[in-house]
């Protein structure tokens, strides 16, 4: 079987998508197959005579122009040529192409009447109709964007939920082990953690705030340790801390590694995650994983994911989030319950499961 995944240039904006490809990517290698860039197989002038291929497919997405040539025209070039069998559309938009389409939906808002800021989601949320009607199975990340799909009219039968999943270096810490986290990021003291878009000052301010709340309140050594989502914070975000009362107890990660940010959410107090749309879940993940409580702001699929692991509030709510600081800190048993709930919610998302339920759907 020839597989193709389809993917945009410089694009860091598709968790979901970039998630299963991930997934595709160990599962082929695990079954021999032959994993291979489209780019280097043109430059390199190379023939694919293997049977059982994965084909990473890169598209110039910078203009409208560009996505309707490689959507409507290019994309089907290429899959007669390597004999592709399927095709996964990552970016939700489908080809024009006849052979056996996986439609990824990245983000439920493309099935809504939502004002979207990115190129592609522009482009596919105006296919948006004619792609699920094209695709053979559609993915999706949780139940709840399940049902918005189909109320689009699509059979239930043809949308398959293949939620979050974390990688196993994310787990529950040892407390000996949660010492020397502290040690090495809080200066050994207690820390909340949260991962933040890079650029995004809006939302780090607002937690500022809602940290700011709580050290009125307890007047405590508690710290608060970021890491970006991407790379790297910018410069905007450090140019805030710097005015910032408490900045002495903030420390912003840049250089961590997988195992250094499973350790830093394994160790903390509670995940702080002011989600920015309904797909953001990597984070409330990966801190079930390590049963870490959780604060986040309110989706349908946040509830969805952790249930009594989290505690939700309503978006750009920062006095709300603080109040939840406020009460996590006070209350063990609170905080107590919520650790057993995430320990519980982590056993129904188990990664081997997923991937085999993503490579069955091939």
């Amino acid at each position: 079987m020839r597989i193709a995944l389809i993917h945009h240039s410089d694009d860091i904006t598709n968790d979901y998508g970039a998630y299963l490809a991930a997934l595709l990517d160990e599962s082929a290698k695990a079954k021999e197959y032959l994993v291979k860039d489209y780019d280097h197989v043109v430059n390199a002038r190379e023939s694919i005579k293997e049977e059982n291929v994965l084909l990473h497919i890169v598209i110039p997405a910078g203009s409208n122009f560009s996505l309707k040539y490689w959507y409507g025209y290019k994309l089907n070039r290429i899959f007669k040529k390597y004999q592709v069998d399927v095709a996964v559309c990552l970016y939700g938009v489908c080809t024009n192409a006849t052979i056996k389409q996986v439609l990824v939906i990245p983000d439920v808002s493309l099935v809504k009447q939502e004002k979207r800021e990115l190129l592609w989601q522009q482009f596919a949320a105006g296919r948006i109709k004619e792609s699920l009607q094209a695709a053979s199975t559609v993915l999706v990340y949780a139940n709840a964007a399940k049902q918005a799909i189909e109320s689009t009219g699509i059979e239930s039968g043809r949308i398959q939920v293949l939620p979050y999943t974390a990688p196993e270096v994310f787990a529950p810490m040892e407390w000996h082990n949660k010492l020397y986290v502290k040690s090495r990021y809080a200066q050994n003291k207690e820390y909340f953690v949260g991962i933040l878009p890079d650029h995004n000052e809006a939302v780090f301010i607002d937690l500022l705030k809602a940290f700011s709340k709580f050290k009125k309140w307890q007047q405590s050594g508690m710290k608060l340790v970021l890491l970006p989502k991407d790379e790297s914070f910018a410069g905007n975000i450090y140019d805030k801390l710097e005015t910032y009362k408490y900045r002495e107890d903030v420390n912003l990660v840049n250089d961590a590694d997988r195992k250094d940010t499973a350790d830093l959410i394994a160790a903390a107090y509670a995940l702080l995650h002011p989600a920015i749309s309904d797909a953001d879940l990597w984070p409330g993940t990966v801190a079930l994983q390590c049963n870490t409580p959780v604060i986040a702001t309110q989706t349908a699929s946040l509830e969805e994911y952790l249930q009594d692991a989290a505690v939700l509030v309503p978006d750009k709510d920062y006095e709300a989030f603080g109040d939840e600081l406020n009460r996590i800190y006070k209350d063990e048993n609170h905080k107590t319950n919520m650790t057993a709930a995430a320990a519980k919610q982590a056993a129904l998302y188990r990664q081997e499961a997923v991937i085999e339920s993503l490579w069955q759907l091939m």
